[in-house]
Order: C-alpha cells, then sequence, then structure tokens
C-alpha cells in the first residue's frame, strides 16, 4: 500500500490516512493474516484481484465486494537486451491465441469447491430478449399492408366516382 500512501487521487490519499490513523493498526504482514482477519472479525481486505479470485474459489465464506480498483497484468522481468526476450513474448503471445493461458486459469483457479457466482454483468442480448421486437415489426408490417389496401381502394373507388 505505499503506493497509495504516495498517490495523486485524493480518494487513495483520504484511504491511506484512514488505514493509517486506525487502531489497533488494519495493516497485516501476509495474505494468509488478511484472510484470517477477515473470516473472525469485521475486516475488509484490500487484495489483488488474481489472488482474491484465487481464494474466493477456495473459501466459500469469502466475496468480493465491489469492482476492481484498476487492472494491471504480469509482465517476466528480464535484463536489457537479453537474447529470451524475444522467444518469451512469442511463447506468450501463442499460449494466449491458442486459448492456453485460460485453460489453465480455469484449471487451478476454479479449481474450489464453492458454487458458482451468478455473473451480475450486463449479458448479451439474445432471441429470448428481444424476440418480442420482431413481433411489433411483423404486426405493424401487417397492418401497414392492410391500411395501404384500404387506402388504395378507397382512392381507387374514390376516382371511379370522380368520373362519372
Amino acid at each position: 500500500l505505499p503506493s497509495t500512501q504516495n498517490s495523486r487521487y485524493q480518494t487513495y490519499q483520504r484511504m491511506w490516512n484512514y488505514m493509517y490513523s486506525k487502531q489497533p493498526s488494519v495493516f497485516v504482514k501476509s495474505t494468509e493474516e488478511g484472510i484470517a482477519r477477515v473470516l473472525n472479525s469485521n475486516y475488509a481486505f484490500l487484495l489483488e484481484s488474481t489472488m482474491n479470485e484465487y481464494y474466493r474459489q477456495r473459501n466459500c465464506n469469502l466475496t468480493q465486494v465491489g469492482g476492481l480498483l484498476d487492472t494491471k497484468g504480469y509482465g517476466i522481468g528480464m535484463p536489457v537486451g537479453s537474447v529470451f526476450r524475444d522467444e518469451f513474448d512469442l511463447a506468450i503471445l501463442q499460449l494466449q491465441e491458442n486459448n492456453r493461458l485460460e485453460i489453465l486459469k480455469r484449471k487451478w483457479w476454479e479449481g474450489g469447491k464453492c458454487p458458482k457466482e451468478e455473473d451480475h454483468r450486463a449479458k448479451g442480448l439474445g432471441m429470448e430478449n428481444i424476440g418480442g421486437i420482431f413481433v411489433v415489426l411483423i404486426c405493424g408490417l401487417i397492418v401497414a399492408i392492410f391500411m395501404a389496401m384500404l387506402e388504395f381502394l378507397w382512392s381507387l373507388r374514390h376516382s371511379e366516382q370522380s368520373e362519372v
């Protein structure tokens, strides 16, 4: 949390000031200690999203509150000018394109005993969501054709009367 202490964002600075002034201290030395404290007391633990997901899969009493503060990817550190850099880049890209990284994540992360959490994000529209629109359009089309026929017959009748 040192980056929170020196953050340019006022929200993060307020969070830091609140946590720093709290007694007893809200800081823990390890993730395991933080999770134990969450389970045994009235405590919220700020945790990196990947670890949060991993621990939630293994302990059904844990839950995530709110969304992510920010998202970051992982990297592999190498010395400048490393001969292995291009090989690693290509291998990681190939794993991503083959969906192998997602398969491995599911294998290790979703191996927990907790039931699947309901996804509250917006879902894509399917036929059951927009089927009514087609019914309204078809009914409107039928009414429009019927009205066009009536108008045609009406104008035909009036043109015959005006000719007489």
